[in-house]
């Protein structure tokens, strides 16, 4: 059967703007941040991948924050002579139109953080690394007790598993922003959920971590989100072929 004329522009149009599982190419620019191969994501309009010196990032367009943040944490990245500088500022890889900007932050005021993905204290190796972490667009909007609190001390369990020798590990960490989720500022998404994937490369062994962004009380608490695998790829829709 052939189609042809008005029928034809409209199915074309309409294929335009499905939205398709793609494989993101981290793994081809810079394959020194994934533990065994690419992820795939549905891709949507305005999302950029980020290259970064010590991680790299899938940044959505339509909430101007990262849905996912890999790294690969040396003993070397978390020991250097860096200190935190902490000059947030918008990243110029983004497109304008897809920044979030520091005003954007100050509509939530002291409730919400500039909460790191890939953390400061896994980019001590020079200054400019440092600097580097405080782009924006490796930022989410954290409730503040959240990102003070059991956040931060799942991020220093992670140096702390790092740190013994002989292991190598990976790390992914986002924000999920399920239907309805806030939206700040000139766009700023506030998720609802963070996850955060830890891979020790040589094992395969997998810790993943599944919390709301909200108080969590006590801090301590912060295991009891452990999680599956199944669980963090059903809940941000991403499929990560860690090949366990």
């Amino acid at each position: 059967m052939v189609i042809q004329g008005k029928k034809m522009k409209i199915i074309l149009l309409v294929l335009l703007f499905i939205p398709l599982a793609v494989l993101a190419q981290i793994n081809q620019h810079c394959p020194q941040f994934t533990a065994n191969g690419t992820p795939a994501y549905h891709a949507q309009p305005g999302d950029q991948e980020l290259c970064k010196t010590n991680y790299a990032v899938i940044h959505r367009c339509s909430v101007k924050a990262p849905v996912a943040v890999f790294e690969h944490l040396t003993i070397a990245a978390m020991t250097g002579p860096s200190k935190r500088k902490d000059n947030f500022r918008p990243d110029p890889q983004v497109t304008p139109e897809c920044q979030a900007q520091l005003a954007d932050y100050a509509t939530v005021g002291r409730t919400h953080d500039r909460g790191h993905m890939a953390p400061a204290g896994n980019n001590t190796t020079n200054d400019a690394i440092m600097s580097e972490s405080f782009f924006l667009s490796n930022m989410v909007a954290q409730v503040a007790n959240n990102n003070r609190g059991a956040w931060r001390l799942l991020e220093a369990a992670e140096r702390q598993w790092a740190a013994t020798p002989g292991t190598d590990f990976y790390i992914i960490s986002g924000g999920i922003y399920d239907q309805g989720h806030p939206v700040v500022g000139n766009g700023l998404g506030v998720p609802t959920r963070l996850y955060k994937i830890i891979i020790e490369k040589n094992s395969r062994q997998v810790q993943a971590y599944l919390m709301p962004n909200a108080p969590i009380n006590p801090a301590t608490d912060w295991p009891k989100y452990q999680t599956d695998m199944a669980t963090i790829e059903q809940a941000t829709g991403m499929r990560f072929n860690l090949g366990q």
